[in-house]
């Protein structure tokens, strides 16, 4: 038998008895082949481990996922985060502070997730479990709502819910995680099913690394990020809004009737000055009737005195003269004074429009505005 390596491919070939070759892998390429396999073993040994922990914890954040969807419904159609559970009943009990089980039965989900522990934002001036009547928007009088009739208080509802996250994320005062204000959390107990670290007495920072003496598995909102969920920034700003845009028709429709009384004072005016103008037409009428009569009279008294008093006819032709002039003079006058008094009169009738268009602006805006506010966090 003879061995020699063939001078390209390194493979070691090995001649038998009978001059028959038989080819294999050399030392250096079955050192590197069992490299290779020990790496891949080493990998597979620190990877099927990872792999059967986050197989084995899908399960728990799937039902970390669903009392977080559960809770945050709760808040939409309550206007309030709902209250723990003391026992395994699933009731709420509201007197019972902040900490305690998820209360499974109030939220509407499966027995099995009561187990898990459950804090909810309970500060004694800003209380996220109980309604309060928080926002008090100020309407404008309408004929709609009067403004001494309106009552805040009958438009409980999610937007109460968003000024307290607003007001308890400005000076936090109740439940936290860790050393953060949160508005609700909800922890598990792991795999071990032991609570475990700061979830014995209260709640843990979410997110805390995985030990061999730690397992719990959380999640929570914070009192912004609750907000920004319920999409409060949004309704808040469009309740706002209305308000605003409720006050603005207020004053234009204040304006409206200001000019209105206006304009019919402008035409009560015109009409004085009509009934002024047509005194002095009667009055003309009156003065050349009496300058007429003079002048006819200084005719008869001329006649009889054969020219005496030819300078009392002259004197009376002037004064009918004078007096037709005048009766003219009213005459212009008084149809000045009508034009003016149909103008007045359109004048009001178009600030009586404009009063009715601002107050149909007004209801509209005093109703969108309510609406607004009674509609809460609904869509």
């Amino acid at each position: 038998m003879m061995l020699r390596n063939s001078q390209n491919t390194g493979v070691r070939t090995v001649r038998v008895a009978g001059g028959s070759r038989v080819k294999g892998f050399s030392l250096v390429e079955l050192a590197v082949s069992l490299a290779v396999v020990g790496v891949a073993g080493v990998l597979v040994w620190r990877l099927v481990p990872a792999a059967r922990s986050v197989s084995g914890g899908a399960p728990i954040v799937q039902q970390l996922s669903t009392v977080q969807t559960a809770v945050e419904g709760f808040a939409l159609t309550r206007s309030r985060l709902p209250c723990p559970a003391v026992g395994d009943d699933g009731n709420e009990n509201c007197s019972a502070g902040g900490r305690g089980f998820v209360p499974w039965r109030a939220l509407g989900i499966d027995r099995a997730l009561g187990a898990m522990r459950y804090g909810v934002y309970r500060a004694p001036a800003n209380d996220l479990a109980v309604l309060s009547d928080t926002l008090h928007p100020t309407l404008p009088p309408s004929p709609i709502i009067p403004l001494a009739t309106y009552n805040p208080a009958t438009t409980l509802n999610g937007l109460d819910l968003c000024l307290n996250l607003r007001r308890a994320a400005a000076t936090p005062a109740g439940l936290t995680a860790g050393s953060v204000p949160v508005a609700y959390v909800v922890a598990h107990p792991g795999a071990n099913g032991r609570f475990e670290g700061l979830n014995t007495v209260g709640f843990d920072l979410p997110g805390r690394a995985a030990a061999d003496t730690y397992d719990d598995k959380m999640v929570a909102s914070g009192l912004t990020e609750l907000s920004a969920r319920l999409n409060c920034p949004k309704r808040l700003g469009e309740a706002n809004a209305a308000v605003r845009s409720a006050l603005a028709a207020y004053d234009l429709d204040r304006d409206a009737q200001m000019f209105l009384d206006f304009r019919k004072f402008a035409h009560v005016v015109r009409q004085t000055d009509t009934r002024f103008a047509q005194a002095n037409v009667a009055q003309a009428t009156l003065d050349l009737t009496i300058a007429t009569a003079t002048t006819a009279s200084a005719i008869s008294i001329a006649a009889n005195s054969a020219g005496v008093g030819a300078g009392l006819v002259v004197a009376s032709v002037l004064g009918v003269t004078a007096a037709s002039a005048a009766l003219v003079v009213a005459g212009v006058q008084l149809a000045s004074a009508i034009a003016a008094e149909e103008k007045a009169l359109r004048q009001s009738v178009g600030a009586l429009t404009l009063r009715t268009q601002s107050t149909i602006d007004l209801v509209s805006a005093v109703r969108a505005a309510y609406g607004q506010d009674q509609k809460g966090l609904l869509p």
